[in-house]
C-alpha cells in the first residue's frame, strides 16, 4: 500500500482498477490510462439522489462548486487495516474491473461479470463496483445485468464522464450510510499500531540493521480484529462487501471510561474525514473546527493531530477554490481554528495578530501536530503510530519542498492539490522570496529517525526512504538523498531475490520495468557518489553489453580510442563507500540476472578503485570478469578487463655520436619577428617549446622507451609486446615481459624504418596470457605520470556542484580523435669516428698564455660520404655565470674572460668571439680519413673542454632546393673530443703605476752615449734605470716645450723554476721601441716603459663600455644612482685604460723548454685617478716663453739680476666647448732649506695684475699671447706659480709643470 506522503492524500478516494482475465497487460494498461483522466469530478455535475434530493447527508448539490478526487490504483494490500478506521482515506471504497470485449470474442460476456463478482470478495471494504468492458463487437450483446459496455466510438470521453459520475454519485450514497453508522457509535476506540514511536529516544536504535521479514496479515493477529458494524441493505449494481468500524475488546473499564468520553470528538473527526473525501469542504472545515475543540479539552491527542491535519488539507482546497472560482469562504482560519488554539499563542493573551500566510499557517500547525502525536504515550497506553507519525513528517517536508522549489504560492498550490511534485533541483543555500531555505525542509526528515523505522514493514521502509531520498535531492542535499537510495535497495535486495527465484522458471533473463527501475536507482546513486558513467573509466564494456544488434554492428572507429586517453576524468568521493556502493550495485545485478550491468560494475569497481582493493578481491573480480566475457557470442573488444597497461611512449635518444640534428638551409634571407617583450627572460610571458623533434634515420635501429604500468595485486604476463605503427614501413621487433603487482616498468622496444616520411607510433600490440592479442593505443597529449599518480585532478567545483558539470558519456561513435606520437625518418646519414689524436691519455699541460696545436685523424665507417665539416668548442671557464649586480666594468672583464678569449680555435675561426665559426667544404668517401688541427691557448683557470665535430652530407641537401619547395633543411651529426687540460701560472705582473717626467738637468752628450751603452749591454738582464730615466727626459730638450712621455712600471715575478725572457713594446705612434728582460726564476724584476702620453675626444670617451653577450638582459641597479658627471668619469677611466693596454703588448719565451706565450697584462692593470691625470693630456694645457733669459730645459731658465724678462704664456683649450678663464700667476722664492717666500715686493717686480680675465678660447683653439714683463732685483731661485680657473665651473686648470728662474749677480 502506498502512503500517504502528500499534504492532500487524505483528499482522496481510492478506487481499485482490477484485469478480468483474458486481457493484454498492454491493454489494460491503455485503459487504465483513460480512466485516471476522469480523476476530478466536479460535485455539480454528479448525479444527485433522487429519493432524499438536497436533504442527503453527502448531497452533491449542497456545495457544487466541490471536487472529489479519485485515486485510482492497480495494486492493493491491507498493510495498514489496522488505520483504516482511524484515517478513512486508506481503504478502498471502489472497485472497477476492466474487461477487453475482443479477448471475449467466442465466449460469453456473463462469465467475465461472474467472475469479477466473484473476485470481489477479496475487496471487503469496497462500497461500489463497476465493470468496464471496452471496445465491444456489433455481434455481442448488452444483455448482461451489471456490466457497462463502452464502444469505441463516438464520444467516449463523455460517456465515460458520465460514467464516472453516476459512480461517484453511489460512492456517496454510501457515504452516508456509513456516516450514519459512526454517529450511532457509543465508543470508539484508537488503533493499537504494530509499530510505536517513544518520543523519550533521542535517536533510533540500529538503523543500519538488516531489514525484518514481512509482517504477517492484520487478520491473524487478535490485537488487529474488530467488532464491525454490518450494513443490513444490498446494492443493486453488484455485490456490496460490509464496511467496519473497529472497536478494541480487550481494554480496562478506566480505557473504556476515557475513550466513552472522547468518542464524540473523533466521531467529528471521521465525519470530518468523510466530508473531506465528499468534496464537501465547509461541512469538513466546521466538523474539523468542533474535533479538534473536543480533542483539545480530552487531551485525546491523536485524534486532535489528525483532525488538525484534515482541517488543513480542506483550508488548502478551499484556497483553490477560492482562486479558481472566486466565490468561495476566506481561507483564514475562524477564532475556533488550531491555529488559534496551538502552541504558538501562550494562553491569556488576547492581541489578534494579523492575518498570516498560508505557508506560515500551515508551518505552524504542523508543528502542533508533530507535537501532539509525541504526546499521545502521555493520555494513553500506547503511543502514535510510527507510520502516522513518518507520514506527517513527510507531508510538511514534500509541502515545503514544492514551495522552496517554485517559490511562488500560485504555482505551489495547484501542484499540492495535484498531489505533484516539481523535478527541478535547487542547489543555493540562500533562502528564496518566502523566506524558505534548505535547512528548514530538512529538519523535518530528520524528524523521521525518531521513530523505529526499522520496526516497520519491509515495503514500508522502502517506500519511505525512497520519499525521503526525493526529497533530499530536491533541494540540493544530493547525498543524503543518495545514501537512502542506497538503504533503499539494501531492503529491496532479500525482495529481488524472492522474485527472481518464483520466476527463474517461467523467464529468467527477461527484463522487466521494475528491474530497470532499480537499475535506474543504482546509475543515479552511482551519479551522486562520484563513479557514475560519466565518471568512470569502463573500456566500453557497457556499451558493448548492451542488446543492441544496430550498435554492436557498427564497423570499429580508427583514430579514437576509449578510456583514459579519451574521457577527462571527473572523479570525486570517498573511495571506501564507493567501493560499498559498487559491490551492492554488483549483488542487485547478480539478483536481476543481468549480466551486463554486472560486468559493467565489476569492470567499474576493478578499473577505478583497484588502489583499495585487496589482492584477493582483484583476483576474484577479475576471474568474474574472465568468466563473462567469456562467454559465447561476445565481442572481442572487452576481452581485456582491465586499465590501459601502455603509460607513455618515447623515442630513446641515441649515442651522442649517432643523434642526428637538424640545421636549415639559408637559401634567401629569413625574416625573423622582433618581439616587443623588452625582457630577454619574462617569468611572465607564454614559455614556447624550445624542444626539438626528434628524428630517425631509414635502415638503422631505433629503441623506444615504452612504461608498462600494472596497478593490480598480481602479476601480468605478457606473451608478447612490440610496436604498433602507421604510415610507413617499420619493422618492429616483440619481446616478451612480466609485469610485477603494483609495479611500474620500463620495457626497451627495437624497430628498423624501411623507408623515409612520417612514421606514427600508435602504440602497442600486446598479447597476454588467456587473452587474444590486443592494441593498446597511447595519447601524446596527455600526461600519463601525473595521471598514474594523482589518485583525483583537481576540479573547480564545490561540494556536489561537480556532478553538475556539463559532460557526457563518450560512445563508440563519438570518440574524439587522438594524437598519436609522430616520428620523421631521414634518409641514410653518413657516420665518422675519431681514430686517432695526438693527445696523450686525453690530456695536455700548458702554461698560461702559451699556444699549442693538437691534431686529430677522423675516419668515415659509414655508408655515406662527408662533404662538409666545421668545429665548434667549449671549455670550463665559458659556463660561468655573471652576477648581474657587479659594475659594468668588472662585468666586460668578466665576459672578456669567459667569452673573448679563445681557449680553443680553428682554421677561420673568427677572432671576434668564441662562438662564431665556419664550416668547410671537404670530400671524405667511405672507408677515408682526414686530419684536422686545433690551436691550444693556455687559460687561467682552465681545467678542460670539449671539441665538437658537425659533419654531413650537403650536397644532397642542396640538390632538393631546386626539387620541393617545402622548407629545406639538412642534417649533421657530431662527434665530442674531451681534453683536460692544465694550465700554470709562470708570469706574474703586479703593482702596476704611471708617473711623470719632471725637471731636469740636461746631462752631457758624454753621459748620454754611456747611458745607452749600458742599455745595450743589458739588453737581457736586469733594467738600468737611471740610464733609462737620463735618455727619456733628455730627448728633444730643445724643440719640446712639453714633455709629452710618461713612465709605466710594473713588476714581473717568476713563479717557475726555469728562466724566462720577457719581450716588451709600446706603440708610441711615430715609433714602437722595445725592451727585452731576463727573469730569473724565483725572483722579481722591476719594467720601466716609456709611454706618450695619450688624449681621446670627448666622443670616444662617451661611448658605453661594450658587452660580448648580445643577448645579456639589461637589469637595473640596485645601488645608489650615479650622477651624469660620475658615469662619464667611469667611462673615462675605462676607455683609456682599454687604450693604454692596447699600446702595451708584452710576449714570453722559455730557451730552456722552446715554449712561447702571451704575457696578459690585464688583470694587473688597475688605473687610479691620479695614474689617469698623468697618462692623460690636460684639457687646458699651459705653454711657457721668456724671452731674455737663457734656456735650460724646458721650463728651467737663467738671467741676471736688473735684467727685464717677459713671460710670455699661450693657454690651449681641448674642450669640445669654448671657455671663459681667469688666469692667474704666483711667483715665489725658493731655498735650499725647502723654504718659499711669497712676498716678493723687494725682490721683484711684475709689470701688471697677477689675476686676468682672459677672453674666450673656442673649443679646441689657443689664446693670444699674454705678455708679462718681470724685473728680478735680487738673486735666487724664483718659481713663477700659475693656474686657470673656470668662470662658469669654477674648476681649477693647473699644469703639473712649472717655470723655474735661477737670478744670477750681474755681471762687473
Amino acid at each position: 500500500m502506498e502512503l500517504a506522503q502528500d499534504i492532500t492524500s487524505i483528499c482522496r478516494v481510492r478506487v481499485l482498477l482490477i484485469p478480468v482475465s483474458p486481457i493484454k497487460k498492454s491493454v489494460f494498461y491503455k485503459y487504465v490510462e483513460l480512466v485516471k483522466t476522469f480523476h476530478l469530478v466536479r460535485l455539480g455535475d454528479v448525479t444527485p439522489d433522487l429519493k432524499q434530493g438536497s436533504s442527503a447527508m453527502f448531497s452533491s448539490q449542497v456545495f457544487q462548486e466541490g471536487q472529489l478526487h479519485f485515486q485510482f490504483q492497480t495494486h492493493w494490500t491491507r498493510e495498514h487495516a489496522e488505520l483504516e478506521d482511524f484515517q478513512p482515506h486508506r481503504r478502498i471504497f471502489g472497485v472497477i474491473g476492466i474487461m477487453d470485449c475482443q479477448e471475449w470474442k467466442d465466449k460469453d460476456l456473463s462469465e467475465g461479470y461472474k467472475q469479477f463478482a466473484e473476485g470481489l470478495d477479496k475487496y471487503p471494504t469496497a462500497v461500489a463496483t463497476r465493470c468496464f468492458a471496452f471496445d465491444p463487437t456489433e455481434t455481442q450483446a448488452d444483455d448482461t445485468k451489471g456490466l457497462i459496455m463502452i464502444p469505441n466510438v463516438g464520444n467516449m470521453s463523455f460517456y465515460m464522464s458520465t460514467m464516472i459520475c453516476d459512480f461517484t454519485s453511489e460512492i456517496l450514497n454510501q457515504f452516508a450510510l456509513i456516516a450514519g453508522r459512526i454517529e450511532k457509535l457509543n465508543v470508539l476506540e484508537s488503533p493499537i499500531p504494530t509499530s510505536t514511536h517513544v518520543p523519550t529516544r533521542s535517536k533510533p536504535s540500529n538503523r543500519q540493521s538488516s531489514p525484518p521479514s514481512l509482517v504477517s496479515s492484520p487478520h491473524t493477529n487478535s490485537n488487529y480484529k474488530r467488532s464491525s458494524l454490518s450494513l443490513q441493505t444490498t446494492n443493486s449494481s453488484g455485490p456490496m462487501p460490509q464496511p467496519s468500524i473497529s472497536r478494541n475488546q480487550s481494554t480496562t473499564a478506566g480505557e473504556n471510561m476515557k475513550s466513552k468520553k472522547r468518542t464524540p470528538g473523533r466521531v467529528k473527526k471521521l465525519l470530518g474525514d468523510f466530508y473531506l473525501l465528499a468534496g464537501r469542504l465547509p461541512d469538513a472545515v466546521n466538523h474539523y473546527d468542533q474535533a479538534i475543540e473536543m480533542g483539545r479539552l480530552t487531551s485525546d491527542f491523536l485524534w486532535l493531530a489528525s483532525a488538525m491535519e484534515g482541517w488543513i488539507c480542506a483550508t488548502l482546497l478551499l484556497e483553490f477554490l477560492q482562486a479558481d472560482v472566486g466565490h468561495i469562504v476566506s481561507r483564514h482560519p475562524p477564532a475556533s481554528s488550531p491555529s488559534s488554539s496551538s502552541s504558538t499563542i501562550k494562553d491569556g493573551e488576547q492581541t489578534q495578530a494579523p492575518p498570516r500566510s498560508t505557508l506560515v499557517v500551515v508551518i505552524q500547525n504542523y508543528r502542533t501536530i508533530i507535537t501532539n502525536y509525541t504526546k499521545v504515550i502521555s493520555t494513553a497506553s500506547f503511543p502514535a503510530p510510527d507510520l502516522v507519525y513518518a507520514e506527517a513528517c513527510l507531508k510538511i517536508a514534500r509541502f515545503l519542498a514544492t514551495a522552496y522549489i517554485t517559490d511562488q504560492w500560485n504555482e505551489t498550490l495547484p501542484l499540492l492539490i495535484q498531489g505533484a511534485f516539481p523535478h527541478q533541483h535547487v542547489l543555493t543555500n540562500k533562502r528564496r522570496k518566502n523566506g524558505l531555505a534548505r535547512y528548514d525542509i530538512a529538519i523535518w526528515i530528520t524528524k523521521i529517525w525518531e521513530i523505529q523505522i526499522s520496526e516497520l514493514s519491509l515495503l514500508d521502509q522502502i517506500h519511505l526512504a525512497t520519499h525521503m531520498s526525493t526529497v533530499y535531492s530536491a533541494i540540493g542535499y544530493h547525498r543524503k538523498g543518495a545514501w537512502l537510495l542506497h538503504e533503499s535497495i539494501e531492503h529491496m535486495l532479500p525482495l529481488i531475490i524472492q522474485h527472481r527465484r518464483t520466476g527463474l522458471s517461467k523467464d529468467a533473463h527477461s527484463k522487466s520495468e521494475h528491474d530497470m527501475g532499480v537499475l535506474e536507482l543504482l546509475k543515479r546513486i552511482c551519479e551522486v557518489y562520484g563513479i557514475g558513467e560519466r565518471n568512470v573509466h569502463d573500456g566500453g564494456t557497457l556499451e558493448v553489453m548492451q542488446e543492441d544488434s544496430m550498435l554492436l554492428g557498427e564497423p570499429k572507429v580508427n583514430g579514437g580510442v576509449r578510456g583514459a586517453a579519451a574521457k577527462e576524468t571527473v572523479r570525486f568521493g570517498w573511495p571506501e563507500l564507493q567501493i560499498d556502493i559498487l559491490k551492492q550495485c554488483i549483488s542487485v545485478a547478480e539478483a536481476l540476472i543481468d549480466n551486463g550491468a554486472r560486468l559493467y560494475y565489476t569492470t567499474v569497481l576493478l578499473k577505478n578503485l583497484y588502489r583499495y582493493i585487496s589482492k584477493a578481491e582483484q583476483i576474484r573480480l577479475a576471474t568474474t570478469i574472465q568468466s563473462l566475457v567469456s562467454r559465447p557470442n561476445q565481442l572481442e573488444s572487452i576481452n581485456y578487463w582491465g586499465v590501459n597497461i601502455v603509460s607513455n611512449i618515447e623515442a630513446k635518444k641515441p649515442i651522442s655520436r649517432k643523434a642526428v640534428y637538424e640545421h636549415p638551409i639559408k637559401s634567401e634571407i629569413i625574416k625573423t619577428e622582433i618581439p616587443n617583450d623588452p625582457f630577454i627572460y619574462n617569468p611572465f610571458a607564454q614559455k614556447k617549446k624550445d624542444t626539438k623533434a626528434m628524428v630517425l634515420v631509414k635502415d638503422e635501429t631505433c629503441d623506444f622507451k615504452v612504461t608498462l604500468v600494472n596497478p593490480f595485486g598480481f602479476d601480468l604476463d605478457l606473451q608478447s609486446i612490440m610496436l604498433s605503427t602507421s604510415g610507413i614501413a617499420f619493422n618492429a621487433i616483440s619481446t616478451a615481459v612480466t609485469i610485477p603487482a603494483n609495479a611500474t616498468v620500463h620495457v626497451l622496444l627495437t624497430g628498423i624504418p624501411e623507408e623515409t616520411g612520417e612514421l606514427t607510433i600508435r602504440g602497442c600490440l600486446i598479447r597476454i596470457i588467456g587473452f587474444s592479442e590486443q592494441e593498446f593505443l597511447v595519447d601524446s597529449e596527455v600526461k600519463k605520470d601525473s595521471e598514474m599518480n594523482d589518485d583525483f585532478i583537481k576540479i573547480k567545483k564545490q561540494g556536489l556542484k561537480a556532478i553538475k558539470t556539463n559532460r557526457k558519456r563518450e560512445t563508440s561513435s563519438e570518440m574524439r580523435p587522438i594524437q598519436f606520437y609522430q616520428l620523421s625518418v631521414i634518409d641514410d646519414q653518413p657516420l665518422l669516428k675519431i681514430r686517432k689524436t695526438s693527445l696523450l691519455h686525453g690530456a695536455v699541460m700548458l702554461f698560461e698564455g702559451e699556444m699549442t696545436f693538437i691534431t686529430m685523424e677522423l675516419e668515415n665507417i659509414g655508408n655515406i660520404a662527408v662533404d662538409f665539416i666545421t668545429l665548434s668548442f667549449t671549455d670550463s671557464t665559458t659556463i660561468q655565470p655573471i652576477n648581474p649586480d657587479l659594475s659594468e666594468e668588472e662585468q666586460y672583464e668578466l665576459e672578456l674572460y669567459t667569452k673573448g678569449t679563445r681557449v680553443f680555435s680553428w682554421e677561420g675561426t673568427s677572432e671576434r668571439t668564441s662562438s662564431d665559426f665556419i664550416g668547410k667544404k671537404i670530400w671524405l668517401p667511405p672507408g677515408e680519413a682526414i686530419e684536422i688541427k686545433v690551436k691550444v691557448y693556455g687559460k687561467r683557470d682552465c681545467r678542460g673542454g670539449t671539441i665538437q665535430v658537425d659533419y654531413g652530407y650537403l650536397d644532397r641537401a642542396v640538390k632538393d632546393i631546386f626539387d620541393t619547395e617545402k622548407p629545406n633543411m639538412f642534417y649533421t651529426r657530431q662527434l665530442y673530443l674531451n681534453v683536460m687540460i692544465t694550465v700554470y701560472q709562470n708570469l706574474d705582473p703586479f703593482n702596476w703605476d704611471i708617473v711623470y717626467l719632471r725637471h731636469s738637468i740636461p746631462a752631457s752628450k758624454q753621459a748620454l752615449e754611456h747611458a745607452i751603452e749600458n742599455i745595450r749591454s743589458h739588453n737581457k738582464g736586469s733594467q738600468p734605470i737611471e740610464d733609462l730615466l737620463l735618455i727619456t727626459q733628455s730627448i728633444d730638450l730643445e724643440n719640446q716645450e712639453l714633455n709629452e712621455f710618461c713612465l709605466v712600471t710594473l713588476d714581473v715575478r717568476n713563479s717557475w723554476t726555469t728562466p724566462f725572457e720577457v719581450d716588451f713594446t709600446m706603440d708610441n705612434e711615430d715609433d714602437k721601441p722595445g725592451f727585452k728582460i731576463r727573469i730569473l726564476p724565483g725572483s722579481t724584476t722591476r719594467v720601466i716603459l716609456p709611454l706618450k702620453r695619450l688624449f681621446l675626444s670627448p666622443e670616444a670617451c662617451k661611448e658605453p663600455i661594450p658587452s660580448f653577450d648580445p643577448n645579456k638582459q639589461f637589469v637595473v641597479s640596485q645601488g645608489p644612482k650615479m650622477s651624469e658627471e660620475q658615469q662619464q668619469a667611469r667611462l673615462q677611466m675605462f676607455w683609456y685604460r682599454e687604450q693604454l693596454l692596447n699600446r702595451i703588448k708584452a710576449n714570453w719565451r722559455c730557451s730552456a723548454t722552446g715554449r712561447s706565450g702571451i704575457l696578459n697584462l690585464r688583470p694587473s692593470s688597475r688605473l687610479s685617478a691620479l695614474q689617469l691625470a698623468i697618462l692623460k693630456k690636460e684639457d687646458i694645457e699651459f705653454f711657457i716663453d721668456v724671452k731674455n733669459a737663457l734656456k735650460i730645459s724646458r721650463r728651467r731658465l737663467s738671467c741676471e739680476c736688473g735684467t727685464r724678462v717677459v713671460l710670455n704664456i699661450t693657454i690651449r683649450n681641448r674642450f669640445s666647448h669654448p671657455v671663459k678663464l681667469i688666469l692667474r700667476i704666483q711667483p715665489v722664492q725658493s731655498y735650499n732649506d725647502g723654504l718659499k717666500e711669497y712676498d716678493l715686493s723687494n725682490k721683484m717686480l711684475l709689470e701688471g695684475t697677477e689675476q686676468l680675465v682672459l677672453p674666450e678660447i673656442p673649443a679646441d683653439a689657443t689664446s693670444d699671447i699674454l705678455e708679462f714683463p718681470i724685473f728680478f732685483l735680487s738673486r735666487g731661485q724664483f718659481e713663477i706659480l700659475y693656474h686657470a680657473e673656470d668662470v662658469h665651473t669654477r674648476k681649477i686648470h693647473y699644469d703639473h709643470e712649472w717655470t723655474i728662474v735661477d737670478v744670477l749677480e750681474k755681471a762687473i
